[in-house]
């Protein structure tokens, strides 16, 4: 078969082509240090890289979802923090405040202070983050979670949502607590009580505590005021004569006394005390058989539990002298709960919740912590499989290029020698 020379010249030029083609992806490639510029490079390792490269974008995230958890758990924690302290300082001022040595004076004082604490209990249960969101409303993270309104009354605007940020294909870790959880659901005597009306009771004890006392005494006669409402309640006291203390529980409500009355009169055997109606007064009178000291005491009313109840209900204690006239001031008596000397019960209670709530918000910390080390650890795999892949040997690469370079050199010497021969060359 022959060859022309135009065949043969073409031929020749397809390889030069060819050859420059390479030299120019072996520059491509020492240029970008990457060992795979274009799928067609490598299509198999092109593939595997791209996987290698999304896995590392989805460490990535979930490095970024540790780190704003992490931020948002720590604003959470440092504002349970200052909670604890605030309520623990509340509880200082409310034994200073049960100190008979002060007066109406102090304790309004020692009041007005506790109520600062509470404005600022609230402005820590609001704590936002550095995006703006609320941490303890829930869902509603663009909400205030406490609302404190001008007479007082605290509500709270968020949802019980809880939030959550992925760190792991199947891991995820709180970002966000509900305030109501936080602060609304202290565990006490009465059943589940907000923070903040264990705080408010307190501080109303406190006003209160001047006018209070946790049991009346008598010689000889008593009267006892009501002051009670609409609907029946039991009372629960001790009552104390000449011949004994009975424990005794009556149903009063507005001006109806008479279950008190013969709930008294049943137990007159074991304590020597009779009651009867002042029809003149409206009080109920105790007469002691012997005219010796009546003491009532450890009063428990229905439907106050805590010191966050209301006093919906009292009774005025007075002391009468043998003429019928009263003698010195009342002493008013209600649900022992309201006094102060029985309200740290509760603070406890709020300090223990909120540590508990700190264990929790601890546990999510660590959680986040463990799982970043672990993203690290994965990230680095990732990365050398990436470089592995994607990455230019270029002490090959160069190596490569020259000897393309000198093969190219060489090839078109070569060529050009043949090039310059004719017919009359061969003649000779």
């Amino acid at each position: 078969m022959k060859v022309s020379t135009k065949f043969f010249n073409q031929s020749q030029l397809d390889v030069f082509g060819s050859m420059n083609k390479e030299i120019q992806n072996v520059q491509e490639r020492i240029a970008s240090g990457k060992n795979i510029v274009r799928a067609s490079d490598d299509p198999v390792a092109a593939v595997k890289l791209s996987a290698a490269k999304e896995h590392r974008n989805l460490l990535e995230r979930f490095d970024k979802n540790v780190d704003a958890a992490h931020r948002r758990l720590a604003l959470a924690d440092n504002a349970l923090d200052q909670a604890v302290t605030t309520i623990t300082r509340i509880g200082e001022l409310t034994v200073q405040a049960a100190n008979d040595t002060n007066g109406a004076g102090e304790r309004t004082a020692i009041a007005m202070e506790v109520q600062e604490l509470i404005k600022h209990m609230v402005e820590l249960a609001n704590t936002r983050d550095a995006q703006g969101q609320s941490v303890f409303s829930g869902y509603k993270t663009n909400a205030k979670a406490y609302e404190m309104t001008q007479d007082g009354e605290i509500s709270y605007n968020g949802d019980r949502g809880q939030t959550f940020l992925q760190i792991s294909e199947n891991m995820k870790v709180a970002n966000g607590m509900d305030g109501e959880t936080v602060f609304g659901r202290v565990q006490t005597g009465g059943g589940p009580k907000s923070i903040f009306s264990i705080l408010q009771g307190v501080a109303d004890s406190i006003v209160q505590a001047s006018s209070l006392s946790g049991q009346g005494s008598a010689r000889g006669t008593a009267e006892l005021a009501f002051s009670l409402p609409r609907d029946p309640v039991t009372f629960t006291f001790n009552l104390t004569g000449a011949d004994g203390t009975a424990a005794i529980e009556a149903s009063l409500a507005e001006g109806k006394y008479t279950d008190f009355i013969d709930q008294v009169n049943a137990q007159t055997h074991l304590t020597g005390v009779t009651a009867s109606l002042d029809a003149v007064t409206g009080r109920v009178q105790l007469v002691d058989s012997a005219n010796d000291v009546i003491v009532l005491n450890d009063l428990q009313i229905e439907g106050i539990e805590t010191s966050s109840d209301e006093m919906t209900a009292y009774v005025d204690f007075y002391s009468i002298d043998g003429e019928g006239n009263e003698i010195g001031f009342a002493r008013r008596l209600t649900d022992e709960d309201l006094l102060l000397s029985n309200i740290s019960t509760d603070i406890n209670d709020a300090i223990n919740h909120l540590s508990n709530q700190q264990a929790y918000l601890g546990a999510q910390m660590n959680k986040a912590d463990q799982q970043k080390d672990v993203i690290a650890q994965r990230k680095i795999a990732v990365s050398e499989e990436v470089s592995e892949l994607g990455d230019a040997d270029l002490t090959e690469l160069v190596t490569k290029l020259q000897s393309l370079l000198l093969s190219r050199d060489a090839s078109q010497q070569t060529f050009a020698k043949i090039g310059q021969q004719s017919l009359f060359d061969f003649i000779r």
